[in-house]
């Protein structure tokens, strides 16, 4: 199988990489063929599907794959189970880490450029005109679910009547999030499939 290889920023491959040795004189010697290498903003390069088949975690709980609609090598983006507004997902290290300061450069860097990157396409898609960024870092701070997480809400005018409601909103979201989590109560506001059908909008617009 092949491994994750990191390498300093700007490393360039000779064609010669890419190409297989001769095998031993063997009728029985097969070689593995590469398939796609894909050579991420960090330069590390997986065999396609390898990404497909790590399990992906919010906390405690298991995501299904059908909820998450971008991923790069250490974070992943799913569609929300009670948005606040149009648009409002969720930003996710892969790795479980609980508050924000465990997060390791690399990945600091990567989930805030990931949140960037899925917050640009989301404002343009729900036509808004700004966006909220949040991370409730902590339970005192409003985080019921130990996994740290940036909020990217999409913004219109006078979607809230004063702009610090959201925040109370989002505590009170967050709550919600854990229960139906804990209890897997019956979902009244939004099915699976609902969120899947999200979730497959979304994930056009980063083709």
């Amino acid at each position: 199988m092949l491994k994750q290889v990191l390498l300093p920023y700007g490393v360039h491959f000779p064609r010669s990489f890419f190409l297989h040795s001769p095998p031993p004189p063997s009728s029985s010697s097969t070689l593995p063929l590469l398939r796609t290498l894909r050579i991420s903003s960090f330069s590390s390069i997986k065999m396609a599907g390898e990404e497909e088949k790590q399990e992906l975690k919010f906390g405690p709980y298991k995501i299904h794959k059908s909820e998450v609609f971008y991923a790069t090598n250490l974070s992943y983006a799913m569609v929300n189970l009670r948005p606040l507004l149009p648009g409002h997902v969720l930003i996710c290290p892969k790795r479980e880490v609980k508050r924000f300061v465990d997060l390791t450069a690399e990945e600091t860097s990567d989930l805030w450029l990931t949140a960037q990157k899925i917050g640009n396409q989301l404002e343009s898609y729900h036509k808004a005109s700004s966006l909220t960024f949040a991370i409730q870092d902590g339970p005192q701070a409003g985080q019921t679910v130990p996994h740290v997480h940036i909020h990217v809400v999409p913004r219109r005018g006078g979607d809230f009547e004063k702009n610090d409601e959201i925040y109370d909103a989002m505590d009170e979201k967050e709550k919600e999030l854990k229960e139906k989590l804990d209890l897997d109560k019956e979902r009244k506001d939004r099915s699976f499939e609902e969120m899947a059908q999200e979730a497959d909008e979304y994930r056009k617009l980063f083709l």
